[in-house]
């Protein structure tokens, strides 16, 4: 019996031995025993990996073809564009080329058309001389008639000096046939002489104040003295101070303004408000340029002597 259950066990171990070793398999055997499924499904895992880094390359390759496409599409574009400018700019050269040679045209007409006409005037040196001749005689033409017009304007210039000095030695004269000086002549006291009773004046001739004329002194725009002129020079003048003329509690002071007396105005029609008198404005800053006394004039007061005191001039 025992021997029965060994040959048994023998028999079962056998073949469960059998059954391992199949169920094993070989490693280079697909299929067959856990071995060949352990190799078969370690190479379709590589061939997994080789068909996804196929188709990571393919990827790669499709990015990097689109990339180019769509540079090679935007490069078309500019090209397109850069085309249709250089198309329109084609046309513009042949309009202005078409436009350019039309114009050639209608110049070399002009061309023959002048050379026609010159074949007319002869010669086209003399004609060239002549016309040059003729230039020249028209420039001296010009430059005469502008030498002309300075010539005349100078004498115009001239002509009103003289009128302006006329008009001058007119109201000097006026002034000393009248016996009154300038109405607007305005100076003021340069000295006062109390003692003798007389003043000088830094205005004369120049102003138009005129010898035994009589002027007014102001202060603070009202009189108050008379003066006598007794001896006018170029730009200088003697008063006498009028003893009966200064108002009470004011005296003659060097620096006071002295001017003609102030002519009075008429009243003006009822309605109608009377224009204020101009204030004059001192005339010693630019005095009237003093004019040559004529010779012998015969409306010329007769001089004076002299006083024996001390020049007040000098």
């Amino acid at each position: 019996m025992a021997n029965i259950f060994a040959i048994l066990t023998a028999i079962v171990l056998a073949v469960a031995a059998v059954v391992a070793f199949q169920n094993k398999g070989r490693e280079q055997e697909e299929g067959v025993g856990y071995q060949g499924w352990i190799y078969k499904r370690q190479r379709m895992e590589a061939a997994l990996a080789r068909k996804q880094q196929y188709l990571s390359d393919k990827r790669d390759e499709l990015k990097a073809t689109s990339e180019e496409l769509a540079a090679v599409n935007a490069d078309n574009e500019k090209k397109t564009e850069e085309n249709e400018a250089q198309a329109a700019k084609n046309a513009d050269l042949k309009s202005k080329l078409a436009a350019k040679e039309a114009e050639a045209k209608a110049k070399a007409a002009e061309v023959a058309e002048k050379e026609d006409s010159i074949k007319e005037f002869g010669d086209v040196d003399q004609v060239l001389a002549e016309l040059r001749e003729l230039q020249s005689d028209l420039r001296r033409i010009d430059l005469d008639i502008t030498q002309g017009e300075a010539s005349r304007a100078d004498l115009e210039a001239q002509r009103a000096g003289v009128e302006r000095s006329l008009a001058d030695v007119r109201k000097r004269i006026s002034w000393r046939v009248s016996g009154e000086s300038n109405p607007e002549a305005v100076t003021r006291i340069r000295s006062v002489y109390a003692t003798l009773g007389f003043v000088t004046l830094a205005g004369g001739d120049n102003l138009g104040i005129v010898k035994n004329s009589t002027l007014e002194v102001v202060r603070d725009g009202e009189p108050i003295a008379k003066l006598l002129v007794t001896t006018v020079e170029s730009n200088g003048a003697a008063a006498d101070i009028i003893p009966d003329s200064i108002v009470d509690g004011e005296s003659v002071q060097t620096g006071d303004t002295v001017r003609a007396p102030q002519q009075a105005v008429a009243p003006a029609p009822e309605g109608v408000p009377a224009p204020a008198p101009a204030s004059p404005e001192p005339l010693d800053e630019a005095p009237l340029a003093p004019d040559p006394e004529p010779a012998d004039d015969p409306l010329a007061p007769e001089p004076e002597p002299e006083p024996a005191d001390a020049d007040p001039f000098g």
